[in-house]
């Protein structure tokens, strides 16, 4: 064999090996980006799927505002009430019974507004703490069970959400299926709320100090009723 030939040969071997090389790091190449693309389909089926959960968590029931009213009263020299209800507030319930409401303490109105704006800037100090929120987890599907014009009495915990303090309240409400598209929840009794377990009693003692009154109790009834219509696109 000649010099030439034995060169050719070893330079088309080398060649071929060289050609045999590219293809499998080309091979490789394309597992690597099969394996990122089955990565990024998973992450996008992921997202796709936590956007389902999420839109089958939104709210199902939204508040009739027209139709429902938050009252609470302070006791003075323990007899003496002064019933004051709230005039802004939102609500909903999702299809998991999650319900959630939520009021400004601002909107608060006992009809006399010096008493009134002692209520928000001393008691409530509604510039830091605007707001007042409750979290109530009802039976599932409870809607389903109840007959149109059927009452029933739903021993729940709530969380109670005032002046920067979160506690939780052991309280029976009605859940009222007024028609096959509303729902009516209410206080079965009125709920005393402790204003000491919140950090209020400074501002309980300032009102009592101002108003020139022996007392005010620390406990406070509330009463609300609250309707809430199904929404349109999840009527059946």
């Amino acid at each position: 064999m000649s010099l030439r030939v034995f060169w050719s040969d070893l330079t088309l071997r080398d060649f071929t090996e060289e050609v045999a090389e590219d293809r499998m790091q080309i091979q490789n190449e394309k597992k690597k980006n099969q394996g990122k693309l089955m990565k990024f389909a998973s992450i996008l089926r992921a997202i796709a799927l936590s956007g389902l959960m999420i839109g089958s968590a939104q709210a199902q029931w939204s508040l009739d505002k027209n139709q429902s009213e938050i009252y609470f009263t302070f006791i003075k020299a323990a007899s003496v009430g002064t019933v004051g209800h709230f005039e802004s507030f939102e609500a909903n319930i999702t299809d998991s019974g999650k319900a959630k409401l939520t009021i400004e303490l601002n909107s608060l109105n006992t009809g006399i507004e010096k008493r009134d704006g002692r209520l928000r800037d001393i008691f409530f100090q509604t510039t830091r703490y605007p707001n007042a929120e409750v979290e109530v987890s009802l039976s599932q599907k409870l809607y389903e069970r109840l007959e149109v014009g059927e009452t029933d009495k739903v021993r729940v915990t709530a969380k109670v959400s005032l002046h920067g303090k979160t506690r939780r309240m052991r309280e029976t409400l009605n859940v009222t299926m007024l028609n096959d598209k509303t729902v009516e929840v209410s206080t079965a009794k009125p709920l005393l709320l402790d204003v000491s377990k919140f950090g209020l009693m400074p501002g309980i003692q300032a009102l009592i100090d101002l108003a020139g009154v022996k007392s005010i109790s620390q406990s406070v009834p509330v009463t609300f009723k609250l309707r809430f219509n199904q929404n349109p696109e999840t009527k059946s």
